[in-house]
């Protein structure tokens, strides 16, 4: 009598503990699902297609993005500021992921960026140039699955070389 007792006790918290495994499971693949669909629009649409409106819909107001260790945009206005920036250099800007990683709410991509310098970049006038590069972008999302923070790191240092740039070594008395 004990043994089925207990035989029956232990089937119990099995199923239990499988169907926590299973509700925890689902949640994950949710919230991935919707992380994942957020990451799609802000590449697809904002990036690659220009539409820095559509930001508005999939971050929260206080956006960060963080440029190479630098705050470039701490808002909705100032991101679409800094978008700008690239699309008026690079109209035919086009970021493609390579690979992507999610761990949680936050997922690491690594990608890569084309376009031509057809026009004013900053201060740099339109070279002609293609460019090629490639990044690392940390993204961070809240539970409702709105971006919150991106912080990309990319080398600087070769977009300007390919934009024609190059360094000239001081001067040495």
């Amino acid at each position: 009598m004990k043994l089925s007792l207990m035989l029956e006790i232990m089937i119990l918290f099995s199923a239990m503990s499988c169907n926590r495994l299973q509700k925890s499971s689902e949640a994950i693949a949710a919230n991935e699902l919707l992380i994942t669909t957020t990451l799609s629009t802000y590449m697809d649409s904002c990036w690659n297609q220009g539409d820095i409106t559509s930001m508005k819909d999939i971050t929260i107001k206080n956006f960060i993005r963080n440029l190479n260790g630098i705050n470039v945009a701490t808002s909705h206005s100032e991101m679409q500021a800094h978008m700008a920036v690239f699309f008026k250099g690079f109209p035919d800007l086009e970021v493609k992921l390579d690979s992507t990683y999610i761990q949680g709410n936050a997922i690491f991509t690594h990608w890569t960026s084309t376009g031509t310098h057809t026009g004013i970049f900053g201060e740099i006038a339109a070279t002609g140039k293609k460019v090629d590069i490639n990044g690392l972008s940390h993204l961070y999302f809240n539970t409702e699955g709105k971006l919150v923070r991106e912080n990309v790191v990319f080398n600087e240092w070769q977009l300007l070389q390919q934009l024609g740039y190059t360094l000239t070594p001081p001067i040495m008395e």
